[in-house]
């Protein structure tokens, strides 16, 4: 309490305490690793860091209250808000309704510091053994993550009459949110490995006539005959049958079996697995079975992200078997996988609840059309009465939700039964607008997302797994996506006009795009098309079109159309001018260059 008040400006936590409590601890990581002992000061200095950090949570509540303080005095109309809006008495997935809203962060998101700020990047940086953190995290935390905030009030914290702290702290892992999520993923693939080579071992042994033999440190394991199945989970399929294969193979094999490495063949093939037929079947079984068209997932139109289809008339076995594919590559760490869902799906893999914010990454429009909602004024100096009636003739808006089920449009009632929806008023706005979101995101897809939880928790379960955040499991599931540009390029249309551009031009412009880090990659991808990620089937199936936008003499940025995925490329007169203002444009796109 006393660091939160005394830094309730941010830079004083972000620019003076977090850099010194950093320095010690990656100084103290690397020390302990020269030496080959991890003791007290290693320990104390992530304890200083977890300080910080619970007093970072409790500035964030204390900026919240101000905020929502700030939000119980009354508002003030904008003089400019003349426009009258309306809706249909529903808003649909078939026509989502624009309201002109536009969407603002929460107030308090701009204060918050990012998870990295307070992470030892030593353990990265100077390769500290995984296997050794693993065996710490298992024997001093019994694999139990620490809550911040219980240590400067659970006395199970206290140091011992030494200064010792309690053994339990002593594992990064224990301190999960100080750890990078890079390392966490290491130590996943080592715990992944080693419970893959238990299975192995215990099939092996349970053949008839096997023996165990120990010399010193080697355990060496014979058996009569050892199959490929005893020690792989092997995967057979057609490939012109691979859902079904893939199906059958999944629901017949029991958790332990799927605990196995993953070997894939394709029937008929004599191509040997050693990781790139599993990375084919994966990239081809994603493309069949993420597909809009197999009716399990729809994408959003606007953000490109997958969600489930409440309309689908899949069996919920198709919901399981996406849950399964996905726990496979994360236990398999096979992580990039081409399909892209909202962080609102990782939050419910992880038991966290959904936000607004969830839902506007989703449904920009449905968002940006509720967002309107809840931001309209009534005129002033007319009575509550009045404002209610002028509210419901402006949206028309009732307790209701229409979508798409097999080629017919299905209303429901939010609040649930079968009664006539009630109108939404401008008190309860609130919560139609909750409600809307939690339709969407939970009770109109419970049945299916319960399926893909139940699929997913069927092969991906360990304690390294629950220590994991929801952000850090989407970007292990993800990857870095596909940022390769080389897939733009092949895609890319050259849209000729009078004049074209002049030989060489466009090399300079794939190999400047080419140079670019990932983070310029992504501003790249939202500036030309509204998005930061690659539709399903990868960046080649985004068909990006170049289009030249005049000459020398010019100082005229980059421009797009997002609508077609166009850029509008000038023609400058050097490569350097060229670099210049598109990393310009595409660094100060927000609100400007894009149609």
């Amino acid at each position: 309490d006393v660091v939160a008040e005394e830094c309730g400006d941010v830079a004083v936590m972000r620019d003076v305490l977090l850099p010194a409590a950093r320095a010690i601890a990656d100084s103290s990581v690397r020390h302990a690793m020269k030496r080959g002992q991890f003791e007290g000061p290693v320990w104390e200095a992530l304890f200083i860091l977890q300080i910080l950090w619970a007093a970072e949570e409790r500035r964030l509540e204390m900026a919240r209250a101000a905020v929502e303080a700030a939000r119980q005095e009354p508002r003030q109309r904008p003089s400019e808000f003349h426009r009258s809006l309306s809706v249909g008495r529903t808003l649909s997935t078939a026509a989502p309704a624009r309201l002109g809203g536009v969407h603002r962060s929460s107030p308090t998101a701009a204060l918050a510091l990012p998870r990295a700020c307070f992470q030892v990047e030593a353990l990265l940086q100077a390769n500290f053994p995984v296997e050794l953190e693993l065996q710490m995290f298992v024997q001093h935390a019994k694999m139990a993550v620490i809550n911040p905030a219980q240590l400067c009030t659970d006395q199970a914290w206290e140091v011992d009459e030494n200064g010792v702290l309690p053994r339990p702290f002593m594992s990064f892992m224990a301190n999960g949110n100080l750890v990078p999520t890079v390392f966490k993923q290491k130590v996943l693939h080592v715990e992944n490995v080693a419970r893959q080579r238990t299975e192995q071992q215990l099939q092996v042994m349970g053949q008839q006539g096997a023996s165990v033999q120990v010399f010193g440190n080697l355990l060496r394991i014979t058996a009569p005959q050892v199959r490929l199945e005893d020690v792989f989970f092997v995967l057979e399929v057609h490939r012109d049958d691979l859902l079904n294969d893939t199906a059958v193979a999944l629901h017949s094999s029991k958790p332990e079996e799927l605990r196995k490495p993953l070997k894939v063949k394709f029937a008929g093939e004599e191509a040997v697995d050693a990781g790139g037929v599993t990375k084919e079947y994966f990239r081809l079984l994603c493309a069949e079975l993420f597909a809009p068209e197999f009716g399990t997932f729809k994408c959003d139109t606007e953000s490109r992200y997958l969600w489930f289809d409440p309309g689908s008339n899949n069996d919920p076995d198709d919901f399981w078997m996406a849950g399964a594919i996905v726990g496979l590559a994360v236990y398999n760490n096979l992580p990039g996988l081409d399909i892209s869902f909202p962080t609102a799906l990782f939050k419910a893999l992880k038991g966290k609840p959904v936000t607004q914010q969830d839902f506007q990454q989703a449904f920009p429009s449905h968002a940006a059309s509720l967002q309107a909602v809840l931001e309209w004024l009534p005129p002033d100096g007319i009575s509550g009465t009045a404002a209610d009636q002028l509210f419901e003739d402006t949206f028309s808006l009732d307790f209701s939700v229409s979508f798409d089920a097999c080629g017919k449009t299905k209303t429901v009632n939010l609040l649930g039964g079968d009664d006539a929806a009630p109108a939404v008023t401008l008190a309860r706005r609130g919560e139609f607008a909750e409600a809307f979101k939690d339709w969407y995101m939970a009770k109109g897809i419970e049945a299916h997302l319960e399926a893909f939880k139940r699929g997913f928790g069927h092969v991906c379960s360990s304690p390294v797994f629950e220590c994991l955040s929801e952000a850090e499991l989407e970007a292990i599931v993800f990857g870095e996506k596909d940022l390769d540009f080389t897939h733009l390029r092949n895609g890319a249309q050259i849209v000729t006009g009078q004049v074209k551009f002049r030989d060489g031009y466009l090399d300079w412009f794939w190999d400047i795009l080419n140079g670019f880090d990932s983070s310029q990659k992504r501003q790249f991808l939202k500036f030309v098309t509204g998005s930061d990620v690659a539709p399903v089937g990868g960046l080649e199936r985004l068909g990006m079109k170049v289009q030249r936008n005049g000459g020398e003499p010019t100082q005229h940025l980059p421009t797009s159309h997002t609508c077609f995925n166009l850029l509008m490329l000038p023609e400058y007169s050097s490569r350097e001018k060229l670099q210049r203002l598109l990393i310009c444009a595409v660094e100060n796109a927000e609100g400007f260059g894009l149609e």
